[in-house]
């Protein structure tokens, strides 16, 4: 049965023939590309069909059809609409439309400022241009027609945000909804502030991740900070059953704040209440979608493999030039009956980080082995194992022990079921008793 493919334009529009043109030239290229017969339907009716891709022409007459674009919002959850721009749009244009994939058939001359259109007859680069963006056009549906039957498998929440944030926030939209995942809310939330909650609420307890977006605007900043209070508590009773709420709290490099607001971002920082499970995260936009595909994909691998556990492991934490001194230390675990887990260095340090912050989250107890040459390193560490309760552990740890020539200070206070194991004893089975009882 051959495809349908519909570009819906405003009747009064002044790119008609352009577009059927467009039309005619993407039937006869997704032909070619897909091996199959493709209908370009060339329409000023959105329809009620979901499952059809929808091409969208941009221009000033449809921005002024309200009915047509409350028509055409329905189909934006459906990652079935793309734009298509014969020219540039100079004004504000509704939000949603800045979600989507947009292919500008136009060159823009910075030093003239002046717009010329692209075209199929056109010669030099205007004429490759329009058959570059055309071929990305028609790679654009075939992979939609592929993943159209596909259910999504991935559902996350990405907050609303201050005005400074709001084009990074449908990047970030526009990105992850073409990867694949589904993206809440679909459509705008309530303006009254109880049914807004409610509805925010209602998305956390849905989804698998939560995104929240704190910028320089700070008009918006006590809502946005209620919102992402919400979804750490949504994150604290979900982190009892099998699917919690993943999370991430996001700072662009280089904010400038007034002194007011730098004290309010340092008290969000230090608000455990506010951060439950979450990743908070000071860096580019590009690296926060890095975090999120990584995130994705090793849950999805998690699932494939049958979820290892980790909930009966002693933990061994080393650094890495140490590694043959902890296993023999595990070895020794091994040998009075206890499961071991060591650190990992053979991996990306993303993947290593999230393996240690998931050992931790669920392994019975931790056994550091330091030498005493690091203290930085082992200060990280322990305050690793004081923010496990921020992964979503659950219970404390049945035993503490640190291998090293020398106590540090203030470790019996600062972790119950605290042992020590001096190093520069011989180590064996008999001087780990101590701390493997604990685990019983």
């Amino acid at each position: 049965m051959a495809q349908t493919i519909n570009i819906v334009i405003d009747k009064t529009s002044q790119y008609l023939d352009w577009t059927n043109s467009l039309a005619n030239n993407l039937a006869g290229y997704m032909a070619k590309k897909g091996k199959e017969k493709v209908n370009v339907k060339v329409t000023n009716d959105v329809g009620s069909e979901k499952s059809t891709p929808l091409l969208v022409v941009l221009d000033d007459s449809i921005l002024a059809n309200q009915k047509l674009l409350k028509e055409l919002q329905p189909h934006m959850e459906n990652n079935s609409v793309l734009v298509l721009e014969p020219t540039m749009i100079n004004h504000q244009i509704p939000s949603f439309f800045s979600v989507l994939k947009k292919f500008e058939f136009y060159l823009y001359d910075n030093l003239e400022n002046s717009i010329v259109r692209t075209g199929h007859a056109k010669q030099g680069r205007l004429g490759a241009e329009y058959w570059a963006k055309l071929f990305d056009l028609s790679n654009a549906l075939l992979n939609n027609s592929k993943e159209k039957n596909k259910a999504s498998t991935v559902k996350i929440f990405i907050a609303e945000t201050g005005i400074d944030l709001m084009m990074d926030r449908y990047n970030l939209m526009r990105d992850l909804r073409e990867s694949g995942a589904e993206i809440y809310p679909k459509t705008p939330l309530s303006g009254d502030a109880s049914k807004q909650e409610e509805e925010v609420k209602r998305i956390l307890q849905e989804v698998d991740y939560s995104v929240h977006l704190f910028g320089s605007s700070f008009d918006e900043f006590e809502s946005m900070k209620h919102c992402n209070l919400l979804a750490s508590q949504i994150a604290i009773e979900r982190s009892e059953g099998k699917n919690p709420l993943r999370r991430f709290v996001w700072l662009p490099l280089g904010l400038k704040l007034s002194e007011e607001k730098k004290l309010a971002y340092e008290q969000l920082k230090r608000d455990y209440d506010a951060l439950h499970g979450a990743e908070l995260i000071q860096a580019p936009l590009e690296t926060l979608k890095t975090l999120i595909y990584n995130d994705i994909s090793r849950s999805m691998d998690r699932n494939n493999e049958g979820g290892e556990s980790f909930e009966d492991c002693v933990y061994v934490i080393n650094e890495v030039a140490h590694a043959s001194d902890a296993e023999k230390v595990e070895k020794e675990l091994n040998a009075l009956g206890v499961k071991t887990v060591r650190s990992a260095f053979d991996k990306d340090d993303m993947d290593i980080l999230a393996r240690h912050k998931r050992i931790l989250r669920e392994c019975a107890g931790c056994i550091l082995f330091y030498p005493g040459n690091n203290p930085m390193w082992i200060k990280s560490t322990m305050d690793d194992i004081v923010k496990s309760p921020g992964y979503g552990r659950k219970t404390a740890y049945k035993s503490i022990g640190l291998i090293s020539p020398k106590d540090i200070d203030g470790m019996n206070q600062r972790f119950d079921n605290y042992a020590h194991i001096d190093s520069s004893k011989k180590l064996n089975q008999d001087s780990l008793q101590t701390f493997v009882q604990r685990l019983s």
